[in-house]
């Protein structure tokens, strides 16, 4: 597999987000959800992209606190993102910043890639979690760096401490990538991305009181301001 090193997760949004290199072509359906629980999913074709762009939306019973809690947990990472080997804080590195290791699907080779998030509200309400694939860290040894990553989650307070997470990605994988392990990767990965957050958000050590629990890179520029339920677990 050859090792080119470039440089990688993606803009959300159902109406007035959009990654521009793809803004000319229609999402197509994969999985049309059944109920508010269940998880809907499209793609969408990118021009000199090997990966189509993906988006996956769901509901859980969770307040948005805690959504965020689950998504700042750079370590836990693995347990829930498809295909994530691992996920630190790296040294020399601000907090905003994290370095992923990917599984490799074979014949493919691991991948990994360092990117930076920026947290900010939205004027109706939701928060915008932008996750940019950025350069500088060293190569590592059996691994091909993702040259592009744009991902981004947005959370939408519902009432009744429900939270509406909507998960959009754009990825260049690098290296050689077979056109079906492509589609695979293009329609497996906000699914399975989103059962594992639901799996996980449950846990007692996501819910949290606050937004000062919250990493400091959550706070710059305006705090973000929740309704009053999605402050209580």
């Amino acid at each position: 597999m050859a090792t080119t090193l470039r440089t990688m997760i993606s803009a959300i949004s159902l109406a007035c987000l959009a990654l521009p290199a793809h803004a000319g072509n229609e999402w197509e359906p994969v999985r049309q959800g059944q109920g508010r629980e269940d998880i809907s999913t499209w793609v969408r074709s990118v021009d000199g992209m090997a990966v189509k762009a993906f988006k996956g939306v769901t509901e859980v019973h969770q307040t948005t606190l805690t959504v965020l809690a689950l998504l700042a947990d750079i370590p836990g990472l693995s347990n829930w993102v498809y295909q994530c080997q691992s996920g630190v804080q790296p040294d020399k590195y601000s907090a905003d910043h994290t370095y992923a290791r990917f599984k490799g699907i074979w014949p493919a080779s691991d991948r990994d890639v360092l990117f930076r998030s920026t947290v900010t509200q939205q004027a109706d309400g939701s928060v915008l979690v932008d996750s940019q694939q950025v350069e500088g860290y060293p190569p590592q040894d059996g691994f091909v760096r993702m040259p592009y990553l744009h991902n981004t989650f947005r959370l939408v307070p519902l009432k009744g401490q429900w939270t509406r997470v909507e998960f959009e990605t754009q990825v260049d994988l690098g290296g050689l990538v077979p056109t079906w392990l492509a589609n695979a990767v293009s329609t497996k990965a906000p699914l399975v991305t989103l059962e594992g957050l639901k799996a996980q958000v449950g846990q007692a050590r996501y819910q949290i009181k606050s937004v000062q629990e919250l990493p400091t890179y959550y706070h710059t520029g305006k705090l973000i301001d929740l309704p009053a339920s999605h402050l209580q677990p």
